[in-house]
């Protein structure tokens, strides 16, 4: 199979089991525990589906995703995203969002090193709470021609002195590593 040079908003899900509970918040301003925030895949999620039109084939593969969402302000948020696909090269991105106070995410991700001309990445989701964790339920597909990934994912949010925080499944590596490997991601604001 070629490999896939460009993976933009490579995206993750882990099912928790228990029933979902879409929240409605009032105003965007209950949103914004997401700056400053670590969202990955739990174990049980990391399957995502490569389809190659030349074998005219659907392949699964491990996909361990980590958003880290540095800045929120009245509904919309920016981050670095740090992908890989088993087998394949860290895929480097920038994301830029918006969730409404209903719960409705929408992201857009860009590849980095930045090429003009490059496609980027949509995702759409929502804000699902799971007891008394919030998670981020986000579907994506993107890919060339050639190969093209699709995946869905209940994110999570880790925070430092959680397991998955020190060996983030799929890939043993902690959440900090795994990020260094694509420094400087976050956009900019001004």
């Amino acid at each position: 199979m070629k490999q896939i040079k460009s993976i933009g908003g490579v995206f993750a899900v882990c099912l928790l089991g228990a029933a979902n509970v879409v929240a409605a918040p009032s105003t965007t301003k209950n949103w914004a525990f997401l700056a400053d925030s670590y969202w990955y895949v739990q174990d049980k999620n990391l399957t995502a589906y490569i389809y190659d039109p030349a074998k005219n084939a659907v392949i699964a593969i491990a996909d361990q995703t980590v958003f880290y969402i540095k800045n929120y302000n009245n509904g919309y948020f920016n981050g670095e995203v740090v992908g890989k696909l088993l087998g394949q090269a860290v895929a480097c991105m920038s994301v830029v969002g918006s969730v409404t106070p209903e719960g409705a995410v929408y992201l857009t991700f860009n590849n980095l090193p930045y090429v003009d001309g490059a496609e980027q990445t949509i995702g759409l989701g929502r804000m699902v709470k799971k007891g008394a964790q919030w998670t981020m339920e986000n579907q994506m597909s993107s890919g060339s021609p050639s190969a093209q990934v699709g995946h869905w994912a209940y994110m999570v949010q880790s925070k430092p002195g959680d397991a998955a925080w020190l060996s983030l499944p799929g890939v043993n590596m902690s959440i900090p590593d795994f990020l260094n490997q694509c420094p400087d991601n976050v956009p900019t604001s001004r």
